[in-house]
């Protein structure tokens, strides 16, 4: 099946800040539940099969959301765009890094990361219905 919008989420939810885009996932599935060419997926902890992930998706767009502890501030987003110019259905894939406060074990996120979360889900939101206007 082909979408206009695919949104890949990294993480593991078994190490705190580590997995706030798959939290961010499961969220956006239930805010564009109506919107039938988005494809939310997730991409698993390490992001090892990114990239059979990404050849195996018919997306016109991809949004990765990824987590780094370092270089970005706690709660902040960084992007990065590509567009591919040999891809025969891929206009456009972001790489969007959530800054994150803690990668220790534990199944919940940090008070800190918490206290940001509807911000941060707001932000990639307001990506997703850009891209797909």
């Amino acid at each position: 099946m082909s979408y206009r919008l695919a949104v890949i989420g990294l993480g593991d939810i078994r190490k705190q800040d580590k997995g706030v885009a798959i939290y961010l996932i499961e969220k956006l599935k239930v805010m564009f539940s109506e919107k039938l060419d988005i494809s939310f997926i997730n991409g698993g902890a390490d992001g090892e099969d990114l990239f059979e992930t990404l050849q195996s998706i018919q997306a016109e767009k991809v949004v990765i959301l990824d987590t780094m502890r370092e270089l970005i501030q706690p709660g902040e987003l960084d992007y990065l765009i590509i567009k591919p110019t040999e891809s025969k259905s891929l206009k456009e894939l972001l790489m969007v890094t959530i800054g994150i406060f803690s990668d220790s074990w534990g199944k919940k996120l940090s008070t800190a990361l918490s206290d940001k979360f509807y911000d941060i889900l707001n932000k990639i939101s307001n990506i997703i219905k850009d891209l797909l206007n």
